[in-house]
């Protein structure tokens, strides 16, 4: 379970990547779980919410299409998935089930990548920003994956199923420098997309840990930058990772 402190945050800017099993914030909401997919099979996926607060809260839950660009995720609407209900008010001690359902077909063999946004509604009389003259409130952002006929994911929890084809990102790396400063760039050409975590380089056979949690996503078709430590000079360096929370830590090729 991952905790974090309240902190007034832009409703606008506000992007908390949940990163475990269970995620609770101080808001006392918890969400489960934070890696939803609806498998070829399915037409939805549940999404659990739970207050654990002394008090109501309520809850705003949206699907933003989910692309990569620019080294940067872009969430922009659509109509392909939607979550109901999309708005809930939660009693102390209770929780209540998102259904996420997918309403439009997924091209098969494919996978297709959306965040479920779900945001904290602040009653009327709450405080705001005397300078900015806006709310705070906190906003969960969980990774949805949607597959076509034919697909599934390549993971720990996947199993192999007649007619199924699990698909995998295909990661290269390069080195970047811009502005002073050198980046790790990962260039995702799979078709599925890439979850990474324990996140290494090694040099020289000292190894530098860049990520021992979660680093983050790289989508297919997209490309991602992580800015190195100093500690990591050159280009010349063995790179691995944990992706999609496979057991094993597998290396990754340079371009």
């Amino acid at each position: 379970m991952a905790e974090w402190s309240r902190s007034r945050i832009l409703p606008i800017l506000a992007l908390l990547l949940l990163t475990s099993g269970l995620a609770q914030a101080a808001s006392s909401v918890l969400i489960w779980p934070i890696n939803p997919q609806i498998e070829s099979a399915q037409k939805a996926a549940a999404l659990w919410l739970e207050n654990r607060g002394q008090a109501p809260i309520a809850l705003q839950v949206r699907v933003l299409a989910w692309n990569q660009a620019n080294y940067g995720d872009q969430l922009s609407a659509q109509r392909a998935v939607v979550a109901s209900p999309p708005a809930v008010t939660i009693e102390p001690g209770k929780r209540q089930m998102i259904r996420l359902m997918k309403m439009q077909p997924v091209p098969a063999a494919s996978e297709q990548t959306f965040r479920v946004l779900v945001d904290e509604l602040l009653p009327p009389d709450a405080k705001t920003d005397a300078a900015l003259g806006v709310k705070f409130q906190m906003r969960y952002s969980v990774p949805l994956f949607v597959f076509g006929d034919g697909a599934g994911l390549a993971s720990a929890a996947a199993k192999p199923t007649p007619g199924i084809q699990l698909l995998q990102p295909d990661l290269r790396f390069q080195v970047q420098n811009e502005g002073g400063k050198r980046y790790l760039e990962l260039n995702n050409q799979g078709p599925a997309h890439a979850r990474l975590a324990s996140v290494a380089v090694t040099q020289g056979g000292k190894k530098t840990v860049i990520a021992e949690g979660l680093l983050g996503y790289v989508l297919p078709g997209a490309r991602m930058r992580w800015e190195l430590p100093t500690t990591v000079a050159g280009n010349a360096f063995a790179l691995e990772a944990r992706i999609n929370e496979l057991a094993d830590i597998q290396p990754i090729s340079p371009h």
